[in-house]
């Protein structure tokens, strides 16, 4: 290294020569430098790789339950008479739909009160809902709700309190002030919460006056459909209590909601309006496209991250370098593991084992295609059994025994399953699965604690006791990746332990900086007190050298 001089009172630019010397031992804290920007990179890279495999999951999520897959669409004739949503259950087909009535809720009034606050009376109302029947003029409970006691005291009477009373008591009506415009315009007006004639009011009081049945104090809200007008029948009925009547493929309903979930299994029908005496089409039909959308959804997810991986992983022949996890075993780990699972096979319990036999498989560049042609056949002759492929499902040999869930402890199986009880409301079933014995709840059986059927519960409708053939419980390849991935991401999983490495790595770097710098000072310190001294001996020197030419040109002088 060149050594420069500025003619100095020594002939030596000494912070020149000092900062190009210890600039000569420094090149360890280049190399420190170049270690720690690559130990960065690859922190970022797998920073990177975290948040792609993170995507990733949330695509397999949407795939991992057999809902995703039971879609069907529904198309109406007259979709202002009502709407329709199938489960996936349902039983495609045509279906002939005429609604003649729609449900609606019953709707009582007072006489009109010229001001809010004017009092109505105190005691206690208790309202009842049930069905009222003209033609024998009783009224009969409804079993599944409970009537309730409202309490008015004196003093918080007053028509707008008495209001708000019934608002808070939870007792399957609602109360509002209606102001119909006249000088004594403030009607009381309570209105079940649910329709039907099953929701028709009844409300009985016990009056603080004494007299529970005449139109005073706050008998005034006394409605009892048995009764007389104005003796005990004290309020208006504004709105009847309606149920909604229809027909489906000739068959009579009557049902109490617009909302009906139990007229044609699977599907919710959302009555809007009469039809007219007019039946309205409606048809259920496998949703092909829904599917294909879901398995295309799939691929792309997984071509997505097959881009992240390849490009933090791959080597440049043109450039001759490398990106910042090439060579790197983990992600070679983790791309291979993924793969591995794609390619493998499941025993769903069903005709399809493996992806390739829906038109799902990998191209010579590494990336998935699907060939929607061999998909939409598979739909077409295998439709229950594409779920199954991907997502975590369970099947029975047995028609009486279904399938209810699993805990992630569930390992895929085939498993056999005795039944010694069977169960109902008031007993538990008893039995075993996979030969252990198994917790019963009702008609339901959970596998036991420690065997690989653990957390799979299945329900047994009936039947003979004994053997009742076996149950196959497979977890398709969307729910297997979702559950590596989540090992992958894992707070203790490979990646955390892979990136607090790196992250120690750059913490004994930075350490190895500060040590560095600390020697470089010290170095410093004592070229500076070299050059010193050098400087103090060169000056002492140049005094002497003056005296002896001094002395010598004296000498000269006097001879």
């Amino acid at each position: 290294m060149a050594i420069t001089a500025s003619g100095i009172a020594s002939g030596l630019d000494v912070n020149s020569i000092v900062s190009q010397l210890v600039a000569a031992e420094s090149g360890q804290l280049n190399i420190i430098a170049e270690k720690k920007t690559a130990l960065q990179s690859k922190i970022s890279a797998f920073g990177t790789l975290k948040s792609s495999l993170a995507s990733f999951q949330t695509a397999l999520a949407n795939l991992s339950t057999a809902n995703k897959f039971n879609v069907q669409s529904t198309t109406i004739s007259d979709n202002t008479i009502f709407s329709a949503t199938a489960n996936g259950k349902a039983t495609s087909g045509d279906y002939a739909v005429t609604v003649s009535q729609l449900a609606q809720s019953q709707k009582l009034a007072t006489a009109g009160f010229a001001n809010k606050t004017d009092t109505v009376g105190s005691g206690t109302l208790t309202i009842t809902l049930g069905t009222y029947d003209s033609g024998s003029n009783s009224f009969t409970a409804n079993a599944a709700k409970t009537p309730v006691d409202i309490v008015i005291p004196a003093g918080s009477d007053s028509l707008e309190k008495v209001r708000d009373a019934i608002n808070s008591a939870n007792a399957g009506v609602s109360a509002s002030i209606v102001n119909d415009g006249s000088a004594n315009g403030n009607r009381l007006v309570i209105t079940s919460k649910d329709s039907g004639t099953v929701n028709s009011i009844k409300i009985e009081v016990a009056d603080d006056d004494g007299n529970a049945l005449d139109d005073s104090g706050l008998s005034k809200l006394a409605f009892d459909p048995t009764l007389a007008s104005g003796s005990g029948k004290n309020l208006s009925q504004v709105q009847e209590a309606k149920d909604a009547l229809l027909n489906v493929d000739g068959i009579d309903i009557v049902k109490s909601s617009n909302s009906i979930s139990d007229a044609i299994e699977g599907v919710t029908l959302n009555l809007l309006k009469t039809s007219g005496g007019t039946a309205v089409g409606l048809n259920i039909a496998t949703d092909t496209a829904a599917i294909e959308a879901s398995v295309e959804a799939f691929v792309k997810a997984y071509n997505d991250l097959n881009t992240t991986i390849t490009n933090l992983t791959k080597y440049n022949e043109t450039t001759k370098k490398g990106s910042a996890l090439t060579g790197d075993g983990t992600a070679r780990s983790i791309a291979s593991k993924i793969k591995t699972t794609l390619t493998g096979s499941i025993n769903t319990g069903g005709a399809l084992s493996s992806l390739s036999q829906i038109g799902v498989g990998f191209k010579a560049d590494g990336t998935l295609s699907l060939d929607s042609t061999k998909l939409q056949d598979k739909i077409a002759t295998n439709f229950e059994d594409i779920a199954k492929l991907f997502a975590t499902s369970a099947t029975a040999s047995d028609a009486q025994i279904s399938f209810v869930g699993n805990s992630s402890k569930t390992q895929a199986g085939v498993y056999a399953i005795n039944i010694s009880a069977l169960g109902s409301d008031v007993s538990d079933a008893a039995g075993t699965i996979n030969g252990v014995a198994a917790t019963g709840a009702g008609t339901t059986l959970k596998g036991g604690v420690g065997d690989a059927s653990e957390g799979l519960i299945i329900n047994v409708a009936g039947g003979a006791l004994g053997d009742r053939g076996t149950v196959t419980f497979s977890i398709g390849f969307a729910a297997q990746l979702n559950n590596l991935i989540s090992d992958f991401l894992d707070e203790e999983g490979i990646l955390t332990s892979k990136t607090d490495g790196l992250n120690g790595s750059v913490t004994r770097l930075d350490k190895e900086k500060e040590n560095q710098e600390a020697r470089l000072v010290l170095i410093e310190k004592r070229y500076r007190a070299q050059f010193t001294a050098l400087e103090t001996l060169i000056s002492s020197m140049n005094s002497t050298s003056s005296y002896l030419t001094q002395q010598l040109a004296q000498f000269s002088a006097n001879n």
